[in-house]
């Protein structure tokens, strides 16, 4: 019994520890893609992102404008080591599978300027592309990412701290959007 106690007590402990850290934020983006031209190609980009750390479920869909909704823990990985998976599938037709971002950010037209310079800091891992100015509608396009086989960490550029940098620089309540798509009902 007394050998036990302590047993019991560190599995307590531990569960409660981990209650007190509060869930995963768990989240998930859609990744617009180039290059996905037939079914391989939708399993095979499918495949890389689920296989990287951090990426619990990868859902390709090919369309006219092909997309993966990606679910991932942010903590884990990031949204550039997510983009660099893809880079990494075995390419079918020649060219690498391209992912990229597309984000909705309001009142841009007053805030274009601080974007660009924004994006000019990340101008070696990321770049933006202007879709539409006036709706503040823009494509992060991901440069390719040095990644070790035995890299743990999230590396590369991340949603977060795209928000972190524009809360930083822009006025509070302008309203940031990542673009999502869902899958087409049948």
């Amino acid at each position: 019994m007394k050998r036990t106690l302590p047993a019991v007590l560190l599995l307590v402990a531990g569960y409660f520890c981990g209650a007190l850290a509060g869930p995963s934020e768990i989240v998930t983006r859609t990744f617009y893609l180039t290059g996905v031209e037939c079914g391989a190609c939708v399993y095979l980009v499918q495949l890389s992102a689920s296989e990287r750390r951090g990426v619990l479920k990868a859902d390709v869909e090919q369309t006219a404008e092909s997309y993966a909704n990606v679910t991932f823990d942010p903590r884990l990985v990031s949204e550039h080591q997510i983009a660099q998976a893809i880079r990494e599938a075995m390419p079918l037709h020649g060219a690498p599978y391209l992912a990229r971002l597309k984000v909705r950010v309001g009142d841009s037209g007053k805030h274009a300027a601080a974007l660009d310079l924004l994006f000019q800091q990340w101008r070696g891992l990321v770049e933006c592309e202007w879709l539409d100015r006036s709706k503040g509608e823009l494509m992060v396009h991901f440069q390719p990412l040095e990644t070790r086989a035995t890299q743990t960490a999230v590396a590369g550029w991340s949603a977060a701290q795209f928000r972190a940098a524009l809360k930083a620089g822009l006025p509070p309540g302008v309203p940031i959007a990542f673009v999502e798509e869902r899958p087409p009902a049948f």
